[in-house]
């Protein structure tokens, strides 16, 4: 049939890759991807053949692999390349990328930091080298290679996002800031960058503007439960109490399933004294989430306030248990573009998640 035998009312659509992924079959595009680096690799190795010292090809070679994901021969044709001219920083560029790609961070640190010494304008290098800086959770260099990211190219919202992100997990909080601000001034209805934002006033205590812009965040996508996990905590801060209540509810309307709204609800209900309300939602936070450390450790303090020590003991050995994997488990993703959710990071004595430190003992010699 062709396109005109379809008539008007046919149209076509793209499947989102997402669908391919829970249907567990491959995205077609993706496929197609792939076999074009597969035949642009062959393509090269052809003319390498007649042509073996032509530096043009054996990066590209390089590079194919790296889009391939093939990373160990990605680092042996690079070295190859670097072992004939070891004044080439696109090699050394392609190197410590490959090498960062593959877990190997000191390597990729010492590549990229060479490219930089022979390519001191290109940007991405800095960006990829802050990038590893972060998986490495050096976040002070991360921030000066993203600054000079910005530098050379200060419409890099990447750059900026990223840079973020850095002074986040150093707390640098104003910094952030101000740096979120600058970014939102190119895409001012970014929900995610403008949650950030929210976020960032909330932990450096500047309650008014993480309001204003919590608000802001709502205004733009009114069903986002994120969004109104952010509003609830800031009216928390705010001893607005019947607001934060609202904005937690509101956010296990839009989504049932979703746990911290019931985490910070249960850690304002246990603020104002309301326990069993508060073991309510922990429990709930924790059958939607068990590895919730905070609705863990919440539900342990309001068992042990109610006097009830079996309970109490068990929470308290399933929140061990999550800080043991977590001890355990891989390092932190710090590469996402900052955004998300102000927690209220609270347990029900007041004190914060990081500060508590109550043993078992206690609860024993209690019971």
């Amino acid at each position: 049939m062709s396109a005109e035998d379809k008539g008007a009312g046919w149209t076509t659509m793209k499947i989102d890759p997402e669908i391919f992924q829970e249907l567990g079959v491959r995205d077609p595009e993706e496929t197609k991807r792939e076999m074009a680096i597969s035949k642009r690799v062959r393509q090269v190795r052809k003319e390498l053949k007649s042509d073996p010292d032509n530096a043009e090809l054996q990066l590209e070679l390089g590079s194919l692999f790296i889009d391939g994901g093939e990373f160990e021969d990605a680092i042996k044709q690079l070295k190859q390349i670097i072992s004939h001219d070891n004044k080439n920083g696109l090699a050394y560029k392609l190197l410590g990328t490959a090498y960062g790609m593959s877990n190997h961070e000191d390597e990729a640190i010492r590549e990229l930091t060479r490219a930089t010494e022979l390519r001191r304008e290109d940007s991405e290098i800095y960006f990829n080298l802050g990038g590893v800086f972060m998986l490495r959770d050096m976040f002070e260099s991360a921030a000066r290679c993203f600054r000079k990211v910005i530098e050379l190219d200060p419409m890099d919202r990447l750059g900026y996002a990223n840079l973020a992100a850095a002074y986040d997990v150093e707390k640098k909080y104003d910094e952030e800031v101000q740096v979120l601000k600058k970014i939102l001034m190119f895409s001012p209805e970014d929900i995610e960058l403008r949650s950030a934002l929210s976020t960032a006033y909330f932990n450096s205590e500047k309650y008014d503007e993480a309001l204003n812009h919590a608000l802001c965040v709502i205004e733009l996508d009114e069903k986002d439960p994120q969004a109104y996990c952010n509003l609830g905590s800031c009216y928390s801060a705010q001893n607005m109490v019947d607001e934060a209540i609202k904005a937690f509810q509101k956010a296990s309307e839009i989504d049932p399933d979703y746990s911290l709204p019931h985490t910070n609800l249960g850690s304002l209900y246990a603020t104002v004294g309301r326990l069993e309300k508060a073991i309510k939602e922990f429990k709930l936070a924790t059958s939607m989430n068990k590895g919730d450390a905070l609705a863990w450790m919440n539900l342990y303090q309001c068992y042990k306030e109610v006097g009830r020590m079996e309970d109490a003991q068990e929470a308290y050995r399933t929140y061990e248990g999550i800080l043991n994997q977590e001890t355990q488990g891989a390092a932190s993703d710090h590469n996402n573009i900052p955004g998300g959710v102000v927690g209220t990071g609270q347990l029900a004595s007041g004190s914060d998640l990081e500060a508590a430190a109550p043993g078992m003992e206690e609860l024993e010699s209690e019971s």
